[in-house]
């Protein structure tokens, strides 16, 4: 070998070889950060080097106030739902017991002009008197009214 500096080295295997020459040098390139045997080193065609990563998107990071958002969304619906359902129900009952109590004021000859319920009390003008109604029901789901003169403001 040559102690010429202006003349290359050779690097790899036909260094490591006496007696042999080659007419081009192998250059050993490599890229900062990367490690042996990833593509992209050493001049590997095999594929780029990963880039780094970006900043993430806009929902990821907000994925836990996403949930959290919808979960409150899904809560109200279900409550306001629960709500609309219990009123419903509530109209319904009263609007049974005000026809039960038109029917029985009717049973026995008398002129309703106007009933409003409200669970177990009505209220009623019968013949231009107004009566407070109270409702009972018995284990057979029978209605009993006890009827008493309005007195109050």
């Amino acid at each position: 070998m040559s102690t010429d500096s202006t003349v290359p080295t050779p690097a790899g295997p036909a260094a490591a070889t006496p007696g042999t020459t080659t007419s081009e040098p192998e250059l050993i390139t490599s890229q900062p950060g990367a490690s042996a045997g990833q593509p992209g080193t050493d001049g590997d065609p095999a594929g780029p080097v990963p880039a780094e990563e970006g900043e993430p998107g806009w929902i990821t990071r907000h994925t836990t106030l996403l949930t959290t958002v919808l979960v409150a969304v899904i809560v109200a619906a279900l409550a306001i739902t629960g709500l609309v359902y219990y009123r419903d129900a509530r109209d319904d009952r009263n609007a049974a017991t005000e026809a039960a109590f038109a029917e029985s004021v009717a049973a026995q000859g008398a002129t309703l002009e106007t009933v409003e319920c409200d669970g177990g009390t009505c209220s009623a003008v019968v013949a231009g008197q107004a009566y407070t109604v109270l409702v009972q029901e018995d284990e057979a789901g029978d209605q009993h009214f006890g009827v008493t003169a309005f007195v109050g403001d």
